[in-house]
């Protein structure tokens, strides 16, 4: 059976089984072969490190390399930065700005629910209780935006290795609804 990887590799070039890819946004491999998946950063402040790739799951480097199940044979596998060091108090860590449905994730995570009710329209804030929100995104490790399929919207990646799409409509800056 053949599957569609989509990876996610920021500013890193990837070698697949070997072979340098220009683009690894979606790539066809049969699920039953390994996949040898090798990350070379373009920062010199990470690591290159290799990650096998069996049936949609990491067989190696396992927090480095996190596969998630979109469903209709489609894997996303986020590679993720090897640090050369653990610790540098020199070394400013810059996040990323993040997406409205990234920073609301954060909020709930945080239990900062009235910061997370602020990204909300107030017909969502008033509909949907704190712990409704917080059991939305229970297991949830990040929001995506999918750029990956046809169907739009953003992926839940969450810890059982699943990632499903959901539509989040916005308006005026402010989330105005959430549909799984």
């Amino acid at each position: 059976m053949e599957s569609v990887y989509h990876f996610v590799a920021e500013n890193s070039v990837l070698l697949l089984n070997g072979s340098f890819v220009q683009s690894a946004h979606s790539v066809r491999y049969s699920s039953d072969e390994p996949l040898f998946v090798t990350v070379l950063p373009l920062e010199a402040m990470f690591l290159p490190y290799t990650a096998e790739i069996l049936n949609g799951k990491a067989l190696s480097n396992k927090s480095l390399a996190v596969c998630s199940d979109m469903g209709n044979g489609h894997i996303l596998v986020e590679l993720k930065p090897r640090l050369a060091y653990v610790f540098s108090p020199q070394t400013p860590v810059t996040e990323p700005v993040a997406s409205a449905p990234a920073q609301l994730l954060a909020f709930v995570r945080e239990g900062n629910f009235s910061a997370a009710r602020s990204m909300l329209a107030p017909d969502l804030s008033d509909s949907i209780s704190d712990e409704a929100l917080a059991d939305f995104f229970d297991g949830v490790l990040s929001v995506r935006e999918n750029a990956f399929t046809p169907q739009k919207g953003y992926l839940l990646v969450k810890s059982d290795g699943t990632a499903p799409r959901c539509e989040i409509t916005m308006r005026g800056g402010l989330i105005e609804n959430i549909v799984l």
